[in-house]
């Protein structure tokens, strides 16, 4: 009671660890899956500044140079009447623009030149510009040519004019950088080139996709490994559970083995915890059975010591003697097959005392050592069977449990009846039947036979000393399973029919 109690407590325990495991991997995956989404998030934010800076650093080369060019024709006007010549640079840009590209940059193609440029003088005004949209515009107060004019880096991205944010379908957001052109030392005016954010942003989408792409796969594996490993997790978590509920339903299993040191630390405590129990429920219960098994002969005793106090004839007196003689022989029976089936349990496997012999001749062994009383009860045993192979197994405990059986079938036979002994031994197996002809087995008895202390009332009622202990079918049980074998015990229409197969 208190070991079933007990795992029952364990088996719930391990199974509600296994539905966090669940809920931790729809957590791993929550997590795994938003810190993706961030990364790549930022990720993209990052290759999307990256990619600009880039840009913007081969822009500032580019406005340089043309400032450059602007400058060298300034080089022969004197310091009084100048005027920047952007001739060139408009015949150079519609040169450009007028070119078939067939460039494949990666992933993105470019098929036309994107840039424009403007030129400003030293108050800010536009006096070039080659898309031809704002000649003559004040672009002083834009940072691109402000800066520049002061002496400082000046660059912007934004819309072209102050009036493109509401033209958005004629002005495009563009990336600005300017350049100053110097005569004479002096900062005489401003070249900016513009490049379309569109085109930028063409090489941003197509890197965004590979990105996600890459993310989604890499997300898509972490997820089917911890989904394995949650799965691994579980199914040994199982194990524990079903290692629990056999130790529970009393039944005997072996430990599950585990690569991972935590796991088999559990698997050692269920089964120290099984130990401690199951040593604690033994006592307890072979305490009860064996006060109350005791309780009659003692009782016998007793009131025959006190019957011993009268003064009796030497009749009753010798009978009194007896009848103690006869209760303390029960005892000592009955505590010595005790002894031997608490012995006999401790033990988990029978394979250390495995040995081959012959199935007959032990047979016949355990036959020899109930000839007298089969001779006074009239009984007579016979004995057939086919031996192809030695058997293998325990020899001492395949002889008791045989020398149980037919112990069983003796006390249950009838005056003047027969036992029929049949065995077969095998390279595969063996197994002996042990039949007597007498009383059925009523069907409330079937499901206890091989209940400790559980026992029907004896066909040979002249011997006190043979009666039954309750033990000895027990026994024959724990030997089988020691045996990784079997026994049964079944009606048949004249009498009672007890099989063991190992």
């Amino acid at each position: 009671m208190i070991l079933n109690e007990q795992f029952s407590k364990l088996r719930n325990t391990i199974g509600l660890k296994f539905s966090y495991g669940l809920r931790a991997f729809v957590l791993y995956a929550m997590i795994l899956g938003g810190l993706g989404w961030f990364i790549l998030d930022h990720a993209i934010e990052r290759l999307d500044d990256g990619m600009r800076q880039a840009a913007e650093s081969v822009m500032v080369d580019a406005a340089n140079i043309i400032g450059s060019i602007l400058e060298q024709q300034l080089s022969d006007q004197s310091a009084n009447d100048f005027s920047i010549d952007t001739n060139l640079l408009s015949k150079a840009l519609q040169g450009a623009k007028s070119r078939q590209l067939d460039a494949k940059i990666y992933q993105v193609s470019r098929r036309s030149f994107g840039a424009d440029v403007y030129v400003t003088d030293q108050t800010g005004i536009v006096i070039y510009d080659s898309s031809g949209r704002y000649v003559g515009k004040d672009f002083s107060k834009w940072r691109d040519v402000y800066l520049t004019l002061s002496g400082k880096y000046g660059a912007r991205t934004s819309f072209l004019s102050p009036q493109g944010a509401e033209k958005q379908d004629h002005d495009q957001k563009a990336m600005i950088v300017a350049a100053p052109i110097y005569f004479n030392n002096n900062i005489v005016g401003s070249i900016s080139l513009s490049t379309p954010i569109a085109h930028l942003n063409k090489h941003l989408e197509t890197e965004t996709l590979e990105m996600r792409r890459g993310m989604y796969v890499s997300l898509v594996v972490a997820v089917i490994i911890g989904l394995f490993l949650s799965l691994l997790f579980s199914r040994s978590m199982a194990k524990i559970a079903t290692y629990a509920n056999s130790m529970a339903n009393g039944e005997t299993s072996p430990k599950p083995q585990f690569l991972d040191q935590r796991l088999s630390d559990l698997s050692d405590s269920v089964e120290n915890l099984r130990s401690e129990l199951d040593g604690k429920n033994y006592v307890e219960n072979y305490i009860h059975s064996l006060t109350h098994e005791l309780k009659t002969p003692i009782t016998g005793i007793q009131g025959s010591v006190e019957l011993l106090k009268e003064n009796l004839s030497k009749e009753q007196r010798d009978r009194f003697i007896h009848n103690i003689e006869v209760s303390n022989q029960r005892m000592a029976r009955l505590v010595q097959r005790m002894l031997d089936l608490a012995k006999l349990e401790n033990r988990d496997l029978v394979y250390d005392d495995t040995m081959q012999f012959d199935l007959r001749v032990l047979i016949e062994e355990v036959v020899d050592q109930y000839k007298q009383f089969c001779s006074e009860s009239n009984l007579s045993i016979n004995i057939n069977g086919l031996t192809d192979e030695l058997s293998q197994g325990d020899r001492d405990l395949v002889f008791q449990a045989i020398s149980n059986l037919l112990d069983n079938a003796i006390k249950f036979s009838k005056q003047n009846s027969t036992i029929d002994i049949h065995f077969e031994s095998s390279a595969k197996d063996s197994l002996v039947h042990v039949q007597n002809y007498g009383e059925l087995i009523p069907d409330f008895a079937h499901e206890r036979l091989f209940e400790r202390f559980f026992s029907l009332p004896s066909q040979q009622r002249d011997s006190n000393i043979t009666k039954s202990t309750g033990l000895g079918l027990s026994f024959v049980k724990h030997i089988m399973k020691l045996h990784n074998g079997s026994v049964s015990i079944e009606n048949f229409e004249k009498g009672v029919v007890a099989k063991i197969k190992w």
